[in-house]
């Protein structure tokens, strides 16, 4: 096996390279998390509830190909914050409230040159968050209590 002797001029070509690929990739991540932001700003506004919804948590499946037009699946965590819907506010610049509401959504997003294709849904159960930091340290204690 004949093995090929790599110049100087090679590896930082290949470096360049793969740095362009995850900058790539991470620009593309970007644009799912901008029409992920852009559906929440419309649920806000056509849900009706006191306060607005916050991106908590996106969680974007790897995908299959590199084609950005073919729907790539996604869940991600929406919480209440203190804003109230009525401030038309942008959800980002408001704190989470404390044992608000949060949604989990499901669904695909395919992103293309014309027009984004969303089928998202929010619709599952709600989750109330009760414990705060206090009784979660609380709770800790009592299980490590319970086992000493």
């Amino acid at each position: 096996m004949r093995m090929q002797k790599i110049s100087n001029m090679q590896i930082p070509l290949l470096v360049l390279g793969l740095l362009s690929l995850t900058l790539l990739a991470s620009a593309q991540d970007g644009r799912y998390e901008d029409v992920v932001k852009s559906f929440i700003r419309e649920y806000n506004g056509k849900s009706g509830t006191e306060n607005l919804f916050r991106l908590s948590i996106l969680n974007l499946a790897p995908g299959e190909n590199d084609d950005p037009a073919a729907p790539r699946p996604l869940s991600f965590t929406i919480a209440e914050t203190v804003c109230l819907n009525a401030q038309n506010r942008n959800p980002d610049e408001c704190d989470f409230r404390e044992n608000g509401l949060v949604k989990e959504c499901v669904g695909t997003i395919a992103l293309d040159s014309t027009q984004n294709s969303v089928d998202i849904s929010c619709d599952g159960p709600e989750k109330i968050k009760r414990i705060g930091l206090i009784r979660l340290i609380g709770k800790i204690l009592r299980g490590l209590r319970r086992l000493g």
